[in-house]
């Protein structure tokens, strides 16, 4: 009788154990109140390198997403001695697939987001067959 009772309670434990396939996990959605915000550049992978992003000393480049769903691009000036260069379109976000679409000075880039907390944001789009990912901070 014991014998059939650990038996029972192992085909218990390895029947709970395999329950949940990989089917069952749901990948957390990204909340949009979290991108909304300034993010500034802080590095950028393509491949397997990783390189810190160089920001000049007259300011910190960024992206702002806005409500509305409006982006703002800032990129300072290599010389520092003109005001920065200020781009504006669009964003629009698939919360299900973590698909972050920008439109800015009508160029389009489509980005699955792999992070996204309040201080950190990830990004990952493809350019010529080559995976970069844009690694963000909401402050420096």
């Amino acid at each position: 009788m014991k014998k059939i009772l650990k038996l029972t309670l192992v085909l218990f434990c390895l029947a709970t154990l395999g329950a949940c396939s990989d089917d069952d996990v749901s990948t957390p959605k990204v909340n949009t109140e979290q991108l909304v915000k300034r993010w500034f550049y802080s590095k950028t992978k393509i491949g397997n390198q990783t390189q810190n992003y160089e920001h000049k000393p007259c300011g910190k480049d960024y992206l702002e997403f806005q409500a509305g769903n409006a982006v703002k691009q800032n990129l300072y000036n290599a010389d520092c001695q003109q005001d920065p260069t200020v781009s504006t379109g669009t964003y629009s976000l698939v919360e299900e697939t973590k698909k972050l679409t920008t439109v800015i000075n009508g160029e389009t880039v489509v980005y699955t987001i792999t992070k996204l907390n309040s201080k950190e944001f990830e990004a990952e789009t493809t350019l010529n067959n080559i995976k970069i990912t844009y690694i963000f901070t909401s402050t420096l």
